[in-house]
């Protein structure tokens, strides 16, 4: 006697949904660490520059404002430091989803424009360049902080 394919199935359904649940399982499995190492990674990229751009707010606001009072410009190391930082910044921010690269770029740019007013002796130039280069550092972390907001 043969049996049927109708047959095979109803005295095989358990096994099969089994098949089905567990297959289905696993892909679930796999497509979750794979989202959550990307998040993961991401936070830890945007920590980092928000850590950065601390750093580099420090600088720009000790230049403006210590360097102000003893009529001492930023050096040519606090320019290298200041590239180093806003180096990272960009090239971890181009890791992230949007809005954050657009961001990491325009901050990038910002800098070439205003990091020579920031290294004159005038005053006034100095604390120009400051409140534009703040308000770019303002957004970028602005941007980095929408980033993680999108984040499950």
């Amino acid at each position: 006697m043969r049996i049927t394919i109708p047959e095979q199935i109803r005295n095989n359904a358990v096994a099969l949904i089994s098949l089905v649940i567990a297959l289905s399982s696993l892909a679930y499995t796999g497509w979750r660490n794979e989202t959550s190492e990307e998040q993961r990674n991401i936070r830890y990229a945007s920590f980092q520059v928000l850590t950065e751009l601390g750093e580099l707010q420090e600088l720009v606001l000790y230049n403006t404002y210590f360097a102000a009072s003893t009529d001492k410009p930023i050096s040519g190391r606090g320019r290298v430091e200041g590239y180093g930082h806003l180096l990272l910044v960009r090239d971890l921010m181009n890791l992230m989803p949007e809005p954050a690269p657009k961001a990491g770029s325009g901050l990038y740019l910002v800098w070439e424009q205003q990091v020579d007013q920031l290294l004159l002796e005038e005053p006034d130039k100095r604390q120009s360049a400051e409140k534009i280069l703040s308000a770019s550092i303002e957004d970028t972390r602005s941007a980095v902080l929408e980033v993680l907001h999108m984040l499950d």
